[in-house]
């Protein structure tokens, strides 16, 4: 949608998985978006595509964002190491979607995410990139927005809290690969939809999550005979997210809601105070790609 609203402007725009983008040939356009959901700061890949961007000094960019929860902090990374490649940064946008981490309530209360609402706000943002860079070109230079401040610590955001979770989902040990039930080389669902290139199963031994990004576990999601999982460490830390998730995360959504920012779809009383994703989509694959949960 947001491609849309830049071409009832511009008249043309390109959409690319980053994945088959090539960083050193964004030179040859005259507006870059980057989209990307987020977790808390931006996905390691996403950070490595920046880095290995070229002669884009004096480009116009904007970023926008999915997330289930604060985009403040990605806002706050991702614009100065743009702004670092020579990227002259236009404007930020970002909206609410659900949450399909295993260890998470089902649903979550950004369930429902994003609605018509919302592809209709992304509509407009496209369109208003367009507008806002042709007139900063024409020397609107005010409208170039200021570097997004670093969001205040949350109060519930405690080492209290954190100390409650063992972070350790970005150690590979903690992926279980069961090769009898795998069917690579007929399946690559896992290999393809790495946004980290960390599983090669054409290795011997094969390479799995060899450099993961914390809080991901797609390929568990998406293997369709659980080949791959991490159920050990579901059971174990699933609690505790949980834990986490309802003093931290959900006081942070109440706010939102209460300043305007956040349309609760999910009524208080029907979040999955007692379940979790992985209880309800229990079947593989988990999700499937281009339905979604499963």
């Amino acid at each position: 949608m947001v491609q849309a609203g830049v071409k009832q402007v511009a008249g043309n725009c390109d959409l690319v998985k980053i994945k088959d983008a090539n960083p050193q040939r964004l030179y040859e356009y005259d507006l870059i978006g980057l989209g990307t959901p987020v977790f808390r700061a931006e996905p390691v890949n996403v950070t490595a595509f920046i880095k290995d961007m070229w002669s884009v000094g004096g480009k116009h960019a904007f970023v926008f964002c999915t997330h289930g929860t604060i985009p403040d902090l990605f806002f706050h990374s991702i614009v100065p190491k743009l702004k670092r490649r020579g990227l002259v940064v236009i404007g930020t946008g970002d909206w609410y979607a659900d949450v399909y981490l295993p260890w998470h309530p089902e649903p979550y209360p950004t369930a429902g995410h994003p609605d018509e609402i919302d592809l209709k706000e992304a509509e407009e943002f496209g369109r208003e990139m367009v507008k806002r860079s042709q007139r900063i070109s024409a020397g609107e230079t005010g409208l170039i927005p200021p570097v997004p401040p670093k969001p205040p610590k949350d109060p519930n955001d405690t080492p209290e809290l954190r100390s409650t979770i063992k972070d350790t989902i970005d150690d590979p040990s903690i992926f279980k690969y069961h090769k009898e039930l795998c069917k690579y080389p007929k399946c690559r669902l896992c290999m393809d939809n790495c946004p980290v290139y960390s599983i090669d199963l054409s290795m011997k031994p094969p390479v799995v999550a060899s450099h993961c990004q914390p809080h991901c576990a797609f390929c568990t999601l998406v293997c369709p005979t659980g080949a791959l999982e991490i159920d050990d460490f579901i059971d174990e830390q699933a609690p505790k997210y949980h834990h986490t998730t309802e003093v931290y995360a959900f006081p942070i959504l109440d706010r939102a809601e209460a300043e305007g920012h956040f349309r609760r779809l999910v009524p208080k009383d029907k979040i999955g105070w007692d379940t979790y994703f992985y209880q309800v989509h229990n079947k593989h694959p988990n999700w499937i790609i281009g339905k979604g949960a499963h």
